[in-house]
């Protein structure tokens, strides 16, 4: 019973995790959309202004590179934390179990 409970919270925890993550960054979600809309005003432009236009044009696909590196950083960076907290829930189940290994087997030897 404690084991289900406690995979239900882990459950939990990994359903939040994906909501959270999707809302923590949203200075760079909004300059990737801020970004890409300049792209396409740009894009869309009749003149090249000197060559202006196209340069401008690589450096916001040079600038939504930074951002799609930084938050891959970031994604990587969670999911070391998440195989760590999980790997510290396992041991903390595997203890608990030993721990009930044990009562048993001292309540088994006081009855004998």
């Amino acid at each position: 019973m404690r084991r289900l409970a406690t995979l239900a919270v882990a459950v939990g925890f990994v359903f939040a995790a994906g909501m959270v993550r999707a809302q923590e960054h949203p200075e760079l979600e909004a300059a990737k959309k801020d970004l890409e809309s300049a792209k396409a005003h740009l894009q869309a432009a009749a003149r090249d202004y000197g060559g202006h236009r196209k340069q401008a044009v690589g450096d916001i696909d040079r600038a939504l590179g930074q951002i799609k590196e930084g938050l891959a950083t970031v994604e990587k960076k969670e999911a070391t934390v998440e195989h760590k907290e999980k790997k510290a829930e396992s041991k903390e189940t595997r203890a608990e179990e030993k721990a009930e290994n044990l009562k048993a087997k001292e309540r088994r030897m006081q009855q004998q």
